[in-house]
């Protein structure tokens, strides 16, 4: 397989991998609930937020990771960057679904029993884990990739550094 291949085949495959992280949770409560006898549409709002969130992210995520092949000097830096995108969405769309329906269970009820639509909160939770993901790819690529400045920098304080040397013989 070569590098040109990787470049066609990596940011469709990285944005399925998106869509299917944001898609899991709501999933596997629709799996649980039709095994736990509660089968009905009631599920399938979750189902289609999720879808829709994770449509539109996995567009984003496939983009940026295309703009990134494109600018990486060190090819590592933007699939680390990826990964730990991936990760942050992933552990967002699981753990803070959890967290935050598990601490607050007796105001997300009282909120359901008044016809309060779940999906809100649903989709509300899994868009600050699409938004900490992205920011999360974006500031680690940005920290892994050289900068000019940095190189700029270094190179001054190399340069002063010399001149320090040259003063003091």
């Amino acid at each position: 397989m070569n590098r040109s291949t990787i470049d066609e085949w990596a940011p469709p495959l990285y944005a399925v991998i998106d869509l299917l992280v944001i898609m899991a949770p709501s999933l596997a409560i629709k799996v649980a609930a039709d095994r736990g006898g509660m089968g009905d549409a009631d599920g399938l709002d979750l189902i289609l937020t999720s879808l829709v969130i994770g449509v539109v992210h996995a567009r984003m995520a496939g983009r940026r990771l295309l703009d990134e092949e494109r600018m990486a000097v060190r090819r590592l830096d933007m699939w680390i960057a990826a990964i730990d995108a991936i990760v942050v969405l992933a552990v967002g769309a699981t753990a803070m679904l959890l967290v935050v329906l598990h601490t607050f269970v007796d105001d997300h009820a009282s909120l359901a029993n008044r016809g309060y639509p779940v999906f809100l909160l649903w989709g509300g939770v899994q868009l600050v884990a699409v938004v900490l993901a992205e920011l999360t790819g974006r500031l680690v690529f940005w920290w892994l990739e050289p900068h000019e400045q940095r190189h700029h920098r270094r190179h001054l304080a190399r340069s002063h550094r010399e001149l320090a040397e040259v003063d003091k013989a």
